[in-house]
């Protein structure tokens, strides 16, 4: 499992929900099926979804915050 380093926002269709993320070359990714493209904060590899990532929402996580979730 990789380390979470971030957090962010996403606006989905029943709202908007925080979510953690780590970095790739061209993605912010939260799971193995969920990414956002770090260019426009669209959702990648899930047809007919429009979430998307506020990019503006995304801080970095602590290492305090880190180590006190065991992740």
């Amino acid at each position: 499992m990789t380390v979470k380093t971030h957090t962010g926002t996403v606006i989905t269709n029943t709202g908007q929900k925080q979510v953690r993320l780590h970095q790739s070359a061209t993605t912010w990714v939260v799971s193995g099926k969920e990414y956002y493209y770090k260019e426009t904060g669209r959702r990648g590899g899930a047809g007919g979804t429009r979430a998307r990532l506020l990019l503006d929402s995304i801080t970095p996580i602590s290492v305090n915050e880190i180590v006190k979730d065991g992740e």
